[in-house]
């Protein structure tokens, strides 16, 4: 059941970044779903792996269910709310766009609870609020990042 409500919201999400209205470049876009993928996966690694605070679970499909989560659907929503960033027109609303991005994905964190996919051990929905918001941090960092150096590179040319 858990692989296939999280291919249904891998689906959704697939399907909203396709359909949004994208204000950044397919380049950009690569970057940052690059980079958030690399922090996704090793950061679920050393806590799975390393410190044993989340555990996955054994059942083969269910732990795809988890690899759609964490591989496609956590980087796209870090992609979509940067492509909503520009419509926020002050600090404020672009906080509480990051502020959504962690509790959607906090309800899909609890959702893969509930549905036997993941289970804390020495974690909590607290320590994992605070991972998804440095991962949106580290998508704005990205992008900003990313914006100079491509300006930069078209000065040099």
């Amino acid at each position: 059941m858990g692989f296939v409500v999280f291919f249904f919201l891998a689906w959704l999400v697939v399907s909203s970044f396709v359909v949004i209205r994208k204000r950044l470049s397919i380049v950009e876009n690569t970057v940052i779903f690059l980079v958030i993928l690399i922090v996704s996966i090793n950061f679920s690694w050393i806590m799975m792996e390393e410190f044993e605070f989340i555990k996955p679970t054994k059942v083969g499909i269910d732990y795809t269910a988890f690899l759609l989560n964490r591989s496609v659907i956590t980087p796209l929503i870090m992609v979509i709310l940067l492509n909503l960033f520009p419509w926020g027109k002050s600090v404020i609303s672009k906080g509480l766009l990051v502020v959504y991005a962690v509790i959607v994905m906090l309800c899909l964190s609890n959702l893969s609870i509930f549905l036997k996919i993941t289970k804390f051990s020495n974690w909590n929905y607290g320590y994992e609020a605070v991972y998804y918001f440095l991962l949106a941090v580290i998508a704005v960092a990205t992008s900003k990042i990313f914006r100079r150096f491509s300006r930069n590179g078209e000065r040099a040319t």
